[in-house]
């Protein structure tokens, strides 16, 4: 066998190889009862009004879009690490802190959004706060003209009340307890 014949074998498996892994391996074992469901739809309802009517009233800024997704998780993934009190406050405010520094610096375009974007998953990662939707606060910011105050308002005010009522909600559940860890 000579040696293109050997690397084009080599590149076969591996591609097969690679294939394979993303067939799965297993069923969704995710399922949700009708009365967690109820919760998710009237947490996510209580939670998302009130940010809504400051918005309106104080014609500010309350909430952001990647708010939604942080108001399912901890609602829904109450006890999954990415539905925590610190990973949702803290994500936020390291993306902020990193898309800030660098848009009022540097501007905004394609690589820098990127360059943002890197930087806020390894310094959530780092800090032990991961928090998915954060991750679009970082784009936000930087296809925005945001300035430092962002990070004040809509921001850390936004996730304290986010946080806020997912304690109460998820906890007048009998059979919850939130959170599973502050720190």
């Amino acid at each position: 066998m000579n040696t293109l014949e050997n690397k084009t074998t080599v590149n076969e498996h591996y591609l097969k190889t690679l294939i394979s892994k993303m067939t799965g391996y297993s069923k969704s074992n995710s399922r949700t009862s009708v009365s967690d469901a109820m919760i998710a739809a009237v947490g996510a309802f209580c939670c998302v009004l009130p940010v809504f009517v400051l918005t309106e009233y104080t014609n500010s800024i309350w909430f952001i879009a990647s708010f939604g997704a942080s108001i399912m998780l901890v609602i829904a993934a109450w006890n999954a690490p990415v539905g925590q009190p610190r990973n949702v406050i803290g994500s936020y405010l390291i993306a902020s802190i990193i898309s800030l520094t660098i848009s009022t610096q540097f501007g905004s375009s394609p690589i820098l959004i990127s360059l943002a974007l890197c930087l806020t998953i390894f310094f959530m990662l780092l800090a032990r706060t991961f928090h998915p939707p954060a991750c679009g606060n970082t784009i936000i910011i930087m296809m925005g003209d945001y300035g430092w105050d962002f990070i004040f308002h809509p921001v850390l005010l936004g996730t304290i009340i986010i946080v806020i009522f997912a304690l109460i909600i998820n906890n007048l559940h009998p059979k919850r307890k939130y959170p599973m860890y502050w720190w």
